[in-house]
């Protein structure tokens, strides 16, 4: 199918004639140019981020309660038999924003921890060559679909303590179902984003990069004079946008570069700065203690990049906290201690009668829940700082619903942002039961399963993005990966 080149509206030419030619490779000209044609009525452009986070979900804290309804629920409850604090309480500020939805299977042939790579691609796992059976909704909007192509970076896959491609440690797949790398390392993620924005292909350019980083200017130096005078071009609104992105790239400089010394010179590659927040980044290497800064500074960078529309596509692969002295007070193995010691209730077993479960799990693997979910707010922060929450999806989900279970059913699943209106966010959604009354055990296959599978919430978010698909996946069962998910709209 041949891609048209888009057209530029009346609003961004008059715009991009005021600031002048000098300007055409200015990091944050695109940012202006979308504030611009969005005071003029346009849309702006759709962004989508998906957050996965490990060790599925404490159910007895996470799902709606009685008095809740679709419109009308509460994020800040406490459980009362566990007296565990829901989860999802970090993101209540941001709750008009949201879209909980309950009872969504990832229908994976693989073992629990094993089936992230079923989360974007709706697809069953073919373990022995390490791949899914298709490319993940990403890497399909981004590529396959040319979403990303008008970016400098068509897309970026992050990721916290692993840099293993396996399936069950990776969320982005490209055509045929082959894992994409990711990047652990957030300096490198900075590099990748913003690295390029200021050593160009013009040898001037490179000339003058060099130069100010032997006298030791920052990053932030270098752009400031082009800043200053580009913003004597704009309007008042513009220059307080410019003025924000400056400080917040200036404030993501000094978190990630050196305490002491200079830059070196790198004639050929962008500035690397020294990462003391973060001396070790791989799991098991002693990367642990360093997960959350990790975690913080990934989230920044993908906020800013948005912003600035370096790229609309990303994947974030979240850590746990698996370390003695952890600022949970968590087991130091949250897999073995947290995850795998779950005792559901019947709300937490997939329906099934297996006894009253114990509490106190219920507690441990909530407070890990409502880490994990402080980070997908920390997202939604740093969105709506940037004025840019609307415009954007945030998909927030785990490989699995009970942990201890390995169980794929009812996997926790957060929307937020919106989509310029395309979904109706500020709701809780549940899907009908997976199985009758009659025989609660019933398992994906059986005659009497209906579940939901998420491959109809991947159609549902690729029709947002303006592509006409009523199918997503490689779902054996041709019900399940085809239709939109109902509700949303």
């Amino acid at each position: 199918m041949r891609e048209r080149t888009p057209k530029v509206s009346a609003a961004r030419r008059s715009f991009l004639r005021a600031v002048g030619a000098g300007f055409a490779t200015f990091p944050f000209l695109r940012t202006l140019e979308d504030s611009v044609a969005h005071a003029a009525g346009e849309s702006p452009p759709l962004r989508f981020v998906t957050m996965y986070h490990p060790h599925g979900v404490a159910a007895e804290t996470w799902v709606m309660r009685d008095a809740d309804t679709e419109t009308s629920f509460d994020l800040t409850f406490t459980e009362p038999t566990s007296g565990a604090a829901c989860p999802l309480a970090p993101l209540d500020r941001h709750k008009s924003r949201l879209l909980v939805i309950e009872g969504i299977d990832l229908l994976s042939n693989a073992f629990g921890h094993d089936s992230a790579g079923t989360i974007l691609t709706g697809s069953r796992i073919n373990e022995s060559l390490g791949r899914t059976g298709n490319s993940s909704l990403d890497q399909f909007l981004a590529v396959d679909m040319g979403l990303g192509k008008s970016t400098r970076i068509t897309s970026i896959e992050l990721a916290v303590g692993t840099d293993s491609a396996a399936t069950g440690e990776t969320l982005s797949y490209g055509a045929g179902g082959v894992p994409l790398p990711k990047i652990i390392d957030p300096v490198r993620a900075f590099d990748r984003l913003f690295g390029g924005l200021v050593l160009s292909d013009d040898p001037a350019t490179r000339d003058a990069a060099q130069r100010q980083q032997r006298l030791g200017k920052t990053l932030v130096d270098f752009l400031n004079a082009d800043a200053g005078r580009l913003r004597a071009r704009l309007a008042p609104a513009e220059q307080q946008k410019l003025d924000q992105h400056m400080t917040a790239l200036a404030d993501l400089e000094k978190q990630l570069a050196p305490m002491t010394g200079t830059m070196p010179s790198c004639p050929s590659s962008p500035i690397r700065p020294d990462p003391t927040q973060f001396p070790e980044l791989k799991r098991y290497f002693g990367g642990e203690p360093y997960f959350d800064a990790i975690t913080d500074a990934h989230i920044d960078l993908l906020a800013l990049a948005f912003a600035c529309d370096i790229t609309r596509f990303a994947t974030l692969y979240l850590g746990d906290l698996s370390y003695d002295g952890n600022p949970l007070g968590l087991p130091p193995d949250n897999h073995g201690s947290v995850a795998h010691t779950y005792d559901g209730s019947p709300v937490g077993t997939n329906g099934n009668p297996m006894g009253n479960g114990t509490p106190s799990t219920w507690a441990l693997l909530a407070k890990f829940n409502g880490y994990a979910y402080s980070k997908v707010a920390r997202m939604m922060d740093r969105l709506t700082d940037y004025g840019i929450v609307d415009s954007t999806l945030v998909y927030a989900s785990s490989d699995m619903g009970n942990p201890a279970l390995h169980s794929t059913r009812n996997v926790p699943t957060v929307l937020g942002g919106g989509l310029n209106g395309k979904f109706r966010m500020g709701r809780r959604l549940k899907a009908p039961p997976d199985c009758p009354t009659a025989n609660l055990a019933c398992k994906p296959g059986d005659a009497d399963f209906n579940g939901t599978a998420n491959n109809h919430l991947l159609v549902s978010i690729a029709q947002a993005f303006g592509v006409a698909i009523d199918s997503f996946g490689t779902q054996p069962n041709v019900a399940d990966r085809n239709g939109a998910l109902a509700g949303l709209i």
